[in-house]
């Protein structure tokens, strides 16, 4: 009897598992919409990136992302998070901006959240 119990618990475990993952994997291959996502070095290098032509660091803490000309990042979400420990990364701007004169580009500030001054920090950036 209890291996009738485990059987049954195993395979109610491996149909829950494969329901679970289903819908995600079909909402990944019908997004109607197009994404971007970078890694960016404390030196402002673009590391990696899907859909980003460059990157570049301004100034202390301050960095350019700058997305393919066929994202609109009016209606996107963009998300960020820091590289290192003790910075507090922000999105100060969707485009062209006096920090990033280019168009399609995301520009980004980073802080130390203990002296609120201008930090050097590599991020990831995700836009959706």
């Amino acid at each position: 009897m209890l291996r009738h119990v485990l059987a049954g618990g195993l395979a109610l475990a491996a149909s829950g598992l494969v329901l679970a993952t289903g819908p995600a994997a079909y909402a990944d291959l019908e997004a109607p919409y197009a994404r971007a996502a970078a890694i960016v070095d404390a030196d402002g290098g673009l590391n990696n990136g899907k859909n980003v032509v460059t990157s570049w660091r301004a100034g202390t803490g301050k960095y350019c992302v700058q997305v393919a000309s066929h994202l609109n990042l009016d209606d996107s979400v963009i998300q960020i998070t820091a590289r290192q420990v003790m910075r507090l990364p922000s999105i100060a701007y969707r485009h062209r901006s006096a920090t990033c004169h280019r168009d399609h580009t995301i520009t980004v500030y980073v802080a130390n959240p203990h002296t609120g001054r201008p930090a050097d920090s590599g991020f990831d950036l995700s836009v959706s």
